[in-house]
């Protein structure tokens, strides 16, 4: 009995065109997505030509080998580039070309450019180098230890992270120790998995979308008169109410898993899943990166965390679906609730601010793994995508709870 009043009440869901219509514009914005940025895609090849779309990812998996990041590694690579620069028959005064012949620059530079900015990104130090050229960044660092580098630099982005109020000092001695676990550095082509890690925006385009699915889930049957019926029924105060629940979470799970994953599916058939096994560093041309995770799992981080913050705001809209009398209000008031933290800025206010604002479902926007923000209770301390994913979880367990007591205790129309 209680699956048939779930299959119901899914099909009720489904029903809306509106719903319907917000769904297949979601997968078809999210399709054309794919489609766009992989045509703006766009590398020199090795003769001098600009290559676009699959063409450019062609010559990007063929250019771009991986490559493990071992003091030896760097050491060759950093005296090859410097060989390059100083020999006259492969060097030139044009910093723009990083002081290379045009044909050095093409054949040999450009395919090593995110190794060496990666190399010239861990030796640089602020803001004393700030605007030397890599050639000059890297004669003076030449034969200097890499991960000692690599370890002041992740200390410096510690203390400008504790001076702009984002972590404590206490914080910041957690994140060095953490960034202990963080092993050898590497790189490769992985432009799938960097696409799908960027992709944290799209998901308040599928949050939107789902507002729209459940936002009549409770404020439907006030506007249609239904209320005093369903109530009355044997099972109105009860089942009938958790089968409306389950259903809409039901709903708001097939929609985000099927959107986001049909999203990262297009890439990975597209662009391969080259570069899966790769450090996030990689990711993010940011070797100072303290998270200790792979591709494939910040990816899934990614994914999972936009899955449980659409779940937490998926409470927030049933709570106000049992409140209101009408389902367009609720969704203007989701979509109020969704839009205008986003014009809030994690970069003004003190620690407080930024980590309420960091609770928000749709600040999963703001997420990148460069930020060090963390939160602490007690002795706890967590990083920022588990403290959203418990606050989120949560609170669609205790907001649903609510949902089902005011509907329950609604006084129908006589």
């Amino acid at each position: 009995f209680m699956r048939r009043m779930i299959w119901y009440e899914w099909k009720r869901i489904w029903g809306s065109r509106l719903t319907q219509f917000a769904v297949l514009g979601c997968v078809l914005f999210l399709a054309f997505s794919v489609w766009s940025n992989i045509r703006l895609i766009s590398v020199t090849d090795t003769d001098g030509q600009t290559v676009t779309g699959l063409e450019a990812v062609q010559v990007q998996k063929e250019s771009r080998k991986e490559v493990n990041l071992d003091q030896e590694t760097v050491d060759a690579l950093v005296d090859e580039y410097l060989g390059y620069t100083q020999d006259p028959a492969t060097s030139s005064d044009d910093r723009e070309l990083a002081y290379l012949s045009e044909e050095m620059y093409v054949k040999w530079y450009l395919p090593n450019q995110p190794v060496l900015h990666l190399i010239d990104g861990t030796y640089r130090s602020y803001p004393e180098q700030r605007n030397d050229s890599m050639r000059d960044v890297l004669l003076q660092s030449r034969g200097n230890d890499f991960y000692e580098a690599r370890k002041a630099r992740v200390w410096e982005n510690l203390e400008d992270a504790v001076n702009r109020g984002e972590i404590t000092a206490a914080e910041a001695d957690w994140w060095n120790e953490k960034d202990d676990a963080v092993g050898e550095a590497a790189y490769g082509y992985n432009r799938a998995w960097w696409e799908i890690s960027n992709s944290t925006s799209l998901v308040i385009l599928v949050m939107l979308v789902i507002c729209i699915g459940t936002a009549p889930v409770f404020a439907g049957e006030y506007q249609s008169k239904c209320d005093s019926l369903l109530l009355s029924m044997r099972y109105g105060k009860s089942r009938l109410i958790l089968a409306k629940l389950t259903s809409s979470f039901l709903f708001s799970t097939v929609v985000y898993w099927g959107c986001m994953g049909l999203f990262a599916g297009l890439y990975l058939a597209v662009l391969g899943t080259d570069g899966w096994n790769l450090p996030v560093q990689a990711l993010c041309e940011s070797i100072s990166i303290s998270y200790d995770l792979t591709s494939l799992q910040a990816c899934a981080l990614v994914l999972v965390m936009g899955y449980v913050l659409t779940l937490g705001l998926v409470g927030v809209v049933l709570l106000l679906s049992s409140i209101m009398k009408n389902p367009y209000g609720v969704v203007i008031t989701s979509f109020l609730f969704l839009c205008v933290p986003l014009f809030l800025s994690m970069n003004r206010g003190g620690y407080v601010w930024k980590h309420l604002l960091g609770l928000l479902p749709e600040k999963i926007a703001d997420f990148g793994f460069g930020s060090y923000m963390v939160y602490s209770i007690g002795g706890l301390t967590v990083t920022w995508p588990a403290a959203a994913m418990i606050v989120n979880g949560v609170c669609a367990v205790l907001l649903s709870g609510l949902a089902y007591g005011f509907y329950r205790r609604h006084q129908v129309n006589k």
